[in-house]
């Protein structure tokens, strides 16, 4: 389908044409339209028009619409034994609600309807084109010049197609020259009267291709429309030069009488096309029909005829490749000799160029993949000869209709492309093949000393253990400082923007055999690997003919237990921990109904499994996205039915319209609580005119105390990043949300270790912000007191907190410093590609920190170590699949979408809560004035 449009792109070029269209050589019509009727703008119809001789089955045809900025989508398909009789009409209607109100009954009917100022188009079996009008320049449907919408305003117009002499539908292949406004409609439909129509005469477009030296024989074809009458019909047929040309020895001239027999409807004759040996630029000619007899009229009186040469060329690979994605010689048949294959797939195989030949262009390929359908009969190290022609399969440049002559065996393999930690680059604006990071490696062998597997497998349906994300450079693909890749910095804001990890991309395991299929692969394994680079349906792909792993990371990976003499405060994001009861605005499960009692069951023993098997049983946790004070005690009753630990649910409901709040989890057998309650729960902002609470989710403060030491803890959870990088209101809207929250809080964290300078507090939970600023707000560096208003959009003035908190995070390893995996959609950028639907080009799987442990002095003090736990984002996605019915501490796995954390500071002795208890440093700090208060159990 593509080459058929590159070939009439190419011909109407050659041919100074303004538009050719499929419509143009076929019988299938667009006769007249409507977009919005009296009804409104479901009150659509297409009519369509067959203006051959012969019934016209349309069966699987597809009647697609665009909108005004290109996005296309099938509005019907239309079914098995559909056909549309010669001079009749078939008839599309919409019949949706406030769908087709005329009076004459539609054939098919569709349920979506078309913009006002979109396009609308009829696509054969094969996806090709067979006629488009549009309403706009932004549709991806139109012809020439296209039409003016009729506007929003509910009437009963429509546009008609105008018709020629012949009476048959005019196609110019300019839609502003052959349509006509019709008001009011007059739709026809298959039960509507035929037209009777002139007798016209019609030529076909045709083509040959050229090979070699041997001339060529092309036929061309006169069509009536209606058997000839007594007498037959005749017309002179004359051929013109364009690019091709007579006197250059391209083709023969014919300047003929052609006559259609009585009782036929069609008559044919040929133009002899010379051959050659060497390689040409296509060229061109045309047919030209005049002077008819008997008073027929001439519906298309002239066509192309297109002389394709495709002479093999030889060829080294690298001038196969090219610089560019899409090979300078696509189409052509190459002959490219003496290269050795590298990798042998179950349909094709690699080669490449001797390093003895290799171009020194570090911007060329000299790999290329080999295409044979079937199981090569080639091995590693042959030397191989290769007839074939040029391919772009979805952007990557093979060889197709291959030809393959081994000429030896055993021959040493190229040298392989060193991916380290400088190829390829994690500078995007230095990229190492110059507009793309991978297209100068592709097909060629590549070794990895220190890979790191990034993600887990995806799954595809016939794939549970499908792809995985990579690096060269040994480090985990984290999201870095600064505003984020393609979002411009705003004024005034002294940040760059961060990479976008132009160094990740694709590992797919088993393709050349280097691993079983299904091999599963947990997020932070290291690896060496040879293999080669290929490109895969949009996407840059290492393929490894031999891996070896070096440390293959655990699933689960606990934290260590807990120190003696410490005591141990974590956070977890539960994801949407919800009990079955839909009583709040919208779904608490963030689908379309809420789960059932056996879901919250499941999901209980997967938390109690995380909690207890992954974090160690923290003394304090922390917990984010729970439903009700219900759901979390039954939690703390699953931990007590499964470990050896006593906990006790702390929750108060908060704003949020979907009823998720923050809570605690507490060992009452270690810990004594003294209170919990909200802060800043009733603050209010202007919210764009309306008096809104700051706070879905009020931070919840926990006071509680151990022998020696009383201590605080504040569980948050801001609003999400969802809309931040956006350049629009929603954008605008939620960064003020997120500042006012954090400066909300950072007042609140002032007031207490103002107060209570000595004593322990800590800042946990999702914090949905980074550890630095995104060039918007900082809601960690605000909360903590180290908030720079020079990287930021909206401005502070002076940090609240003071001394400023610390962020444990700082302690953790770099390649840990992560809890949550998100997946960066960067569009159609460095050589990447939208491929199919879902696919929205450079895909980017970053790891960052969402989840922080803040500290103030008295805390950082006591500090002895922080951890994540990994049960969910570092897995594959069928191992969490399949973990929900482990019967043993794998059912962890995928228990959330994020890690939790938890962090160890040193407590002289645990609280015996039978015992003496000391009060520390015996200050009373509950404080009714920071909100709602709840004393626990």
């Amino acid at each position: 389908m593509e080459a058929t449009f590159a070939r009439r792109a190419l011909w109407a070029a050659l041919l100074g044409v303004v538009s050719i269209t499929s419509a143009q050589a076929a019988d299938l019509s667009i006769s007249q339209f409507r977009v919005r009727g009296p009804a409104g703008g479901n009150d659509e119809f297409v009519e369509l028009f067959n203006g051959g001789s012969a019934a016209l089955d349309v069966s699987g045809f597809k009647f697609n619409a665009s909108n005004n900025s290109g996005t296309t989508g099938t509005r019907l398909t239309f079914p098995a034994g559909t056909s549309i009789a010669p001079g009749c009409h078939l008839l599309l209607t919409n019949g949706a609600s406030g769908g087709y109100s005329g009076s004459v009954a539609g054939d098919l009917k569709y349920s979506t309807g078309v913009t006002d100022d979109g396009g609308l188009a009829i696509l054969d079996t094969s996806g090709q084109l067979v006629d488009q009008v549009g309403l706009s320049a932004g549709s991806a449907y139109k012809a020439g010049t296209p039409l003016t919408s009729l506007g929003s305003t509910n009437a009963d117009k429509s546009y008609g197609r105008q018709t020629n002499g012949a009476g048959l539908p005019q196609n110019t292949g300019d839609n502003q020259a052959d349509f006509v406004v019709v008001t009011p409609t007059a739709p026809h439909n298959a039960s509507s009267r035929c037209a009777v129509m002139n007798l016209a005469l019609s030529i076909a477009d045709t083509s040959v291709t050229v090979h070699g030296a041997g001339n060529l024989t092309m036929p061309f074809a006169v069509t009536l429309n209606q058997p000839a009458p007594a007498g037959g019909v005749s017309v002179h047929v004359a051929t013109q030069d364009d690019s091709a040309t007579v006197a250059n020895g391209d083709y023969d001239a014919v300047d003929t009488t052609l006559t259609i027999a009585e009782g036929q409807t069609q008559a044919s004759f040929n133009v002899v096309v010379h051959g050659r040996t060497t390689g040409a630029p296509d060229k061109a000619f045309l047919v030209k029909l005049s002077q008819p007899s008997g008073g027929v009229s001439l519906a298309r009186d002239s066509a192309i005829g297109a002389i394709l040469y495709d002479i093999p060329v030889a060829a080294e690979i690298w001038e196969i490749q090219g610089r560019e994605q899409t090979s300078p010689l696509v189409g052509k048949s190459v002959k490219t000799s003496g290269n050795i294959v590298t990798a042998v797939g179950p349909a094709g195989f690699t080669m490449q160029t001797p390093d003895t030949r290799a171009d020194a262009d570090p911007l060329t390929s000299n790999g290329i993949y080999v295409f044979t359908a079937s199981k090569p009969t080639v091995a590693i190290g042959d030397v191989v000869d290769v007839d074939a022609t040029v391919d772009n399969y979805y952007h990557l440049t093979e060889l197709k209709n291959a030809k393959v002559n081994v000429t030896s065996h055993g021959t040493a393999l190229p040298a392989p492309v060193v991916f380290d930690r400088k190829t390829p680059s994690s500078d995007p604006d230095k990229l190492s093949c110059g507009a793309t990071n991978f297209q100068c490696f592709v097909g060629m062998r590549v070794v990895i000393e220190h890979g790191m597997i990034n993600t887990g497998n995806k799954r595809f349906s016939t794939q549970p253990f499908a792809e995985v994300s990579i690096t060269a450079n040994g480090k985990r693909s984290l999201r870095q400082p600064g505003v984020r890749y393609g979002v411009a910095v705003p004024d005034g804001v002294d940040l760059p923007n961060w990479s976008g990890n132009p160094e990740v991309f694709k590992m797919n395991t088993a393709d050349f055999g280097a691993v079983p299929v299904n091999t599963p692969y947990v997020a932070g394994t290291t690896f060496r690997a040879e293999g080669v680079i290929s490109y895969d349906f949009g996407a840059y792909t290492f393929i490894p003919t031999s891996i070896t792993v070096k440390h293959a990371a655990p699933m689960p990976r606990a934290v260590t237990p807990t120190p003696e003499r410490a005591l141990r405060i974590g956070a977890f994001n539960t994801e949407r921990f919800c009990d079955s009861e839909f009583n709040t605005t919208f779904t608490c499960s963030g689908n379309s109904k809420e789960p059932t009692p056996a879901e919250v069951a499941l999901k209980t023993q997967r938390l109690s499994a995380y909690i207890g098997g992954v974090l160690k049983l923290p003394d304090v946790l922390s917990v984010e996205e729970v439903k009700s004070l219900t759901v979390l005690q039954g939690l703390a009753k699953q931990l007590g039915d499964d470990y050896p630990a006593k906990y006790e649910a702390y929750l108060v409901p908060g704003h949020d319209p979907s009823g998720i709040n923050v809570g605690f989890l507490v060992r009452s057998d270690r810990v004594r609580v003294l209170s919990v309650q909200q802060l800043a729960a009733d603050e209010t902002w202007n919210d764009n005119g309306n008096t809104a609470f700051i706070h879905d989710h009020p931070p919840l403060l926990l006071t509680a105390e151990v022998r020696g030491m009383r201590f605080q803890v504040i569980s948050v959870h801001p609003k999400a990043r969802t809309n931040v990088d956006k350049n629009d209101a929603s954008a605008t809207r939620d960064r003020q949300k997120r500042f006012e929250q954090s400066t909300s809080l950072a007042r609140q964290v002032q007031s207490l270790q103002t107060r209570f300078p000595s004593q322990p507090l800590l800042v946990v939970g999702d914090f949905n912000a980074y550890q630095f600023s995104d060039g918007w707000v900082d809601v960690v560096g605000m909360i903590s007191g180290k908030y720079k208003d020079s990287e930021n959009l909206l401005k502070l003035g002076r940090n609240i907190v003071q001394p400023a908190l610390w962020n444990a995070v700082e302690s953790v390893p770099e390649n840990d410093r992560y809890s949550f995996l998100f997946t960066e959609k960067f569009g159609e950028i460095q050589g990447y590609t939208k491929a199919g639907t879902g696919n929205s080009g450079r895909e980017v799987p970053t790891v960052q920190v969402l989840d922080h442990a803040l500290l103030n002095r008295a805390a950082a003090r006591r500090f002895i170590q922080m951890q994540y736990g990994r049960a969910d984002i570092d897995a594959p996605v069928q191992t969490e699949m399949d973990a929900a019915n482990a019967p043993d501490g794998t059912k962890a796995i995928g228990a959330s979408d994020h890690d939790g954390l938890v962090v160890d500071l040193f407590a002289p002795a645990m609280f015996d809560p039978h015992g003496d208890h000391d009060h520390g440093h015996g200050h009373d700090d509950r404080d009714n004035g920071h909100g709602k208060e709840q004393h626990g159990h």
